[in-house]
């Protein structure tokens, strides 16, 4: 504009049931006072938004801009929340973080049944095939069958980390997409929160799909694949959400995840042996039985107490104590972000990327495409495809 003007803002028009909407999806103090302010005003109708600070207000809650322009709240179909693995009055009302997520995952699950089903993919055995089963042991002993790791299967990795990278490859191997991550996308200010959720499962005979909330413990993430595994193999969905890996208050099929990943990890027979072995007092015989079977003090205690060994004050003192020193090792944690590739590589699956190169070469997907949903650039695309085994031409 000439002579230095500006344009003069542009007030909008919003419905107040939509600000109310935006209001419920995000956390007030990540909104800031001025724009709470500005909102109080706009709700009491003494005040109307411009454009701008709706653009603002839609960024700071990672709500669509187009939504607030509706003239009732748009009505989200996340059937996966059906499935969460307790109820809870934060996911009766989940974060944009969440929901974003959930989205991204079903594009990825999408896609990859579609290029499995277009090149002639039988169906994935192994989706489903123990449902209506309740024996635990039955379900253990085809995991282990079809996974191809036998009772002490733990002994080759030298921690939780280590095991978790091994069960990864075994599903791979299946055809079961694992992606992982602390973040929505590639947008670091976007946090996941391990109190909302640890994983969820998304069921597909073509492409069954696991994802792993890496904000949480490597102890925990162990678990949280294996009890997802579980459910792939039950062919029901899963939202894992229970932070205390509760005995009680969880419906039937949990327990029955529960008790198989548990069972996965720490073998009945070999931990009774351990027990009685270690002479020493009870919490630490559960941390040193914890490193022997490189997975995290709750499942040593949660085995514990099934086995009668310890009573529940023990156990709720343990998983307190666990979930309270993992906050405050991130709390202490000081890091520079390790290496941008690796960390990259760890959030894909290889499964995903290779049949994304192979359907670039085929002329199938674009760069642009496969770019999309990876959250990738075409440099980090072809480190990363490097790395895990994709071709490019």
């Amino acid at each position: 504009m000439e002579g230095g003007c500006t344009m003069p803002a542009v007030n909008v028009n919003i419905c107040p049931e939509i600000i109310n909407w935006a209001l419920s999806q995000t956390q007030e103090d990540k909104l800031g006072d001025k724009l709470m302010n500005n909102i109080t005003k706009w709700l009491d109708g003494t005040k109307k938004p411009t454009f701008n600070q709706i653009e603002d207000f839609s960024k700071k809650a990672n709500i669509p801009l187009g939504y607030f322009f509706l003239q009732t709240p748009p009505v989200e179909q996340i059937d996966l929340l059906e499935y969460r693995t307790v109820d809870s009055v934060q996911l009766a009302n989940p974060s944009r973080n969440l929901v974003d997520t959930i989205h991204e995952m079903e594009n990825i699950q999408d896609w990859m049944k579609t290029y499995r089903q277009d090149l002639g993919f039988d169906k994935l055995s192994i989706v489903g095939c123990m449902r209506g089963i309740h024996e635990v042991d039955v379900i253990v002993n085809r995991i282990r069958r079809d996974l191809e790791f036998d009772d002490a299967w733990y002994e080759k990795s030298k921690d939780a980390r280590e095991a978790f990278n091994y069960i990864r490859r075994q599903l791979e191997v299946c055809g079961v997409v694992v992606m992982m991550s602390g973040i929505v996308g590639k947008n670091t200010h976007r946090a996941l929160d391990v109190d909302e959720f640890r994983a969820f499962a998304m069921v597909d005979d073509w492409a069954p799909l696991i994802f792993i909330n890496t904000a949480d413990s490597n102890g925990a993430r162990l678990f949280s694949i294996l009890h997802e595994i579980v459910h792939i193999w039950l062919g029901r969905d899963d939202l894992f959400n229970d932070r205390q890996s509760r005995i009680s208050g969880v419906s039937d099929i949990e327990v029955i995840c529960n008790a198989v990943a548990g069972e996965l990890i720490v073998p009945k027979n070999a931990f009774l042996n351990k027990w009685d072995m270690y002479d020493m007092e009870i919490f630490e015989k559960i941390t040193e039985l914890a490193k022997y079977f490189r997975c995290g003090e709750t499942v040593i205690a949660r085995k514990a107490i099934d086995c009668k060994k310890i009573e529940q004050n023990i156990y709720d003192e343990v998983a307190n104590t666990a979930i309270k020193n993992y906050k405050q090792m991130k709390e202490n944690k000081q890091t520079d972000g390790g290496n941008y590739y690796n960390t990259m590589g760890s959030r894909l699956d290889g499964c995903l990327i290779r049949a994304l190169c192979e359907s670039i070469n085929m002329g199938r997907t674009t760069y642009t495409e496969a770019y999309r949903l990876t959250n990738t650039s075409r440099k980090t695309f072809s480190e990363v495809a490097q790395r895990l085994g994709g071709v490019e031409w």
